[in-house]
């Protein structure tokens, strides 16, 4: 009990509640905790949301298939996470992917009455948690704009263009990780690395870990303008 409250206070969600809190949450509630081989369905699509899931430990994939059966990544989470926690409090709350582990993972399942006690007992919990959904409707609402676009580098560029005039800056520091910038751009991140190396050797921009800066402008907005 105590290791999964450990382990759980890692998660940013769970990391201002007391320590104290969740174990006595844990005792007071029924959650299973699973682990799982790389390569397990942990969850199908369609499946009844009823618990939280808390990624503690490895990482998944979320996948959705056409009617053909070709898998498509929706999106790849690294632990410490929540997983679909904006679904959990739906009318209609069938998760709409299937998870998959890409990694050995240890999966904690906690009751739908055990985050409602948390919501209404820890005021920072609740901000953590509303702002967790939050910030994953900004990026579905960035990949639905995004979608527009055929290829990675046309997406990428518009990317890159709507953060130069949110920031007023050539100098860009990046908001989101570059596995989110990959979640948001509909790519691999290996395949995000290779059209920003592209960029560089063009001469368009120069990039690290957490920032882009803008070397040619125009350059950058004529890989969308022919599309607008």
């Amino acid at each position: 009990m105590k290791r999964i409250a450990a382990r759980l206070a890692c998660c940013p969600a769970f990391e201002a509640v007391a320590p104290d809190t969740l174990r006595d949450l844990l005792q007071r509630h029924h959650y299973h905790l699973t682990s799982h081989d790389s390569g397990a369905i942990v969850a199908f699509r369609g499946d009844r949301y009823e618990r939280l899931l808390v990624l503690l430990s490895g990482e998944v994939r979320t996948e959705m298939s056409s009617y053909g059966g070709k898998q498509y990544t929706v999106a790849e989470y690294t632990a410490p996470c929540l997983l679909a926690p904006a679904i959990l409090f739906g009318e209609d709350n069938r998760l709409p992917v299937s998870v998959i582990a890409t990694r050995p993972i240890e999966l904690l399942r906690l009751p739908r009455a055990a985050v409602l006690t948390l919501c209404r007992t820890e005021e920072a919990f609740l901000e953590a948690y509303l702002g967790d959904v939050s910030t994953r409707l900004g990026v579905l609402a960035d990949k639905l704009r995004l979608s527009r676009f055929a290829t990675i580098r046309e997406r990428l560029a518009d990317y890159l263009l709507d953060q130069y005039h949110q920031q007023g800056s050539t100098t860009l520091q990046m908001p989101h990780s570059r596995r989110t910038q990959a979640e948001i751009l509909g790519a691999t991140r290996p395949a995000l690395s290779r059209v920003l190396s592209e960029l560089a050797e063009a001469g368009i921009v120069n990039y690290d870990r957490d920032y882009v800066q803008i070397l040619a402008l125009e350059a950058l907005a004529e890989l969308v303008d022919d599309l607008e």
